[in-house]
């Protein structure tokens, strides 16, 4: 392992003579120092979040992933091209070593600037947020200095009812097996979720949420999330909802009236104790509107319940970027094996827009193609031959993406959520080893591949 060991050290000594790693630090220290220290917020739990923790978070990450592709590419780009990596392949390491070392590397000027970083907007958040009203502190202790657990409904699994509803609705109407089945079966499910996401005027809908942990929450406020829409787009009216909350017929049950807006998530305090003896949460919502409310299956309605404090899970949100970082670094690594810098920085910055391209590749997904869609429905009306093409690509990417996107220790930390250490292992697992290790596994292999020897003659 010596020779991993020197590659490492080597690494991290190009770095510091390439004088990235102290621009960089100087950008951090603008980013997450000086610039929140200029802007000011309207005094609230919320804008001082945005500020101080959304803001510089989302600078870090954006600034760290940029200089780790840049570095990754020129590290081993570079010194193909300067003929220096020669002076290596000629000596007993093996190139594979050569190539994880610079990644270690890299990994390591990743950990010491994020550790930087992330130490002076942990401090500054703390030491301002006691600049706020005492009322704000509260919301910031109960509400983003914490980490808290999520519950969901216990919904039934619908996958039964739908084919059971497409099998009556084919027997009705024989001409719907003309149609296309994946556009049938979506608009069945839709019909089906519509059962149990709306709340029509003048009903009353009840959800059962179980909390995994009960006895944890005993004699602690939870809080209520929940985000609806109305049939109206861009609706900005406020509506009449009354909340009740606890086991029926039981003298701990409150109830509670509220005028509040659509697509905008509300979060308000519960008081404790509101479990049944099962450990769920009942919560019945009467609409007293004219419009019926829908609340989605996926973050309509939500529990949130203090599981542990901030500083550790602050820590582990740090952890889960520098995964991403780690991942970044394959990339550029992978790309420079067998490319020039500028073609590597090329090819890395594209895969990362790619990443960014979840959204676009769902509504392909969605409509069934990549262009010439029926406006009423929304879909294709027939699948071109490069639509057969494009759509498992675009399936293929989005469940590569989704691997990798599925974390987002921000918004996370922002909203208080906990980040567990098993949603730590489940990023270090699927970002590091499983995506990481497949551009690990190609760029060494690339690299192998290259006649080093053949480029330093012809320089």
């Amino acid at each position: 392992m010596q020779g991993l060991f020197a590659i490492v050290g080597l690494t991290l000594k190009a770095a510091i003579r390439y004088r990235v790693v102290i621009v960089l630090s100087f950008l951090l220290l603008a980013s997450v120092v000086v610039l929140p220290l200029m802007i000011k917020h309207d005094g609230s739990a919320q804008g001082f979040t945005q500020i101080l923790l959304t803001y510089t978070l989302s600078a870090i990450t954006f600034l760290l992933g940029f200089a780790t592709l840049w570095i990754a590419c020129g590290s081993l780009a570079r010194e193909v091209q300067e003929c220096q990596i020669q002076m290596l392949a000629v000596k007993p390491i093996a190139r594979w070593k050569i190539w994880l070392g610079k990644w270690v590397g890299i990994v390591i000027i990743n950990a010491i600037l994020l550790g930087v970083s992330s130490s002076a907007v942990y401090g500054i958040t703390l030491w301002r947020a006691g600049q706020l009203s005492e009322s704000q502190q509260e919301v910031l202790e109960n509400e983003i200095f914490v980490a808290r657990g999520s519950a969901l409904p216990d919904y039934p699994d619908i996958e039964p009812y739908i084919d059971e509803y497409m099998a009556e609705r084919l027997k009705e109407n024989p001409n719907l097996a003309d149609m296309d089945p994946t556009y049938v079966r979506s608009q069945v499910e839709e019909q089906v979720k519509a059962a149990q996401q709306v709340v029509r005027s003048a009903h009353i809908r009840r959800w059962s949420i179980p909390v995994s942990s009960p006895e944890s929450v005993r004699d602690q406020p939870m809080f209520l999330r929940v985000k609806f829409f109305t049939s109206r787009p861009y609706d900005t009216s406020t509506y009449n909802v009354v909340w009740q909350l606890g086991p029926p017929e039981s003298p701990r049950r409150v109830q509670r009236q509220m005028d509040i807006a659509p697509e905008t998530p509300i979060e308000f305090e519960m008081p404790p104790n509101l479990l049944d003896a099962d450990g769920n949460l009942i919560v019945d919502i009467y609409n007293d509107n004219q419009e019926a409310l829908l609340f989605p299956l996926e973050d309509g309605i939500e529990v949130l319940y203090k599981q542990g404090g901030f500083g550790w899970n602050y820590l582990r949100g740090m952890l889960v970027i520098l995964c991403w970082m780690g991942l970044l670094a394959a990339i550029g690594l992978a790309a420079s094996s067998f490319l020039s810098f500028p073609v590597a920085a090329f090819v890395s910055i594209g895969i990362l827009i790619v990443g960014f391209s979840s959204g676009t590749l769902s509504q392909v997904i969605e409509q069934g193609g990549i262009g010439g869609i029926n406006h009423e429905t929304g879909r294709k009306d027939s699948a071109s031959g490069l639509d057969y093409i494009a759509l498992p690509i675009a399936k293929g990417l989005l469940n590569v993406i989704n691997l990798v996107k599925d974390f987002s220790p921000v918004s996370f930390l922002s909203t208080g959520r906990s980040i567990t250490v098993s949603i730590l292992f489940q990023a270090l697992t699927q970002i590091v080893l499983v995506m990481g290790g497949i551009f690990a596994a190609f760029g060494i292999w690339a690299f192998y591949r290259s006649e080093l020897a053949t480029a330093q003659g012809n320089q």
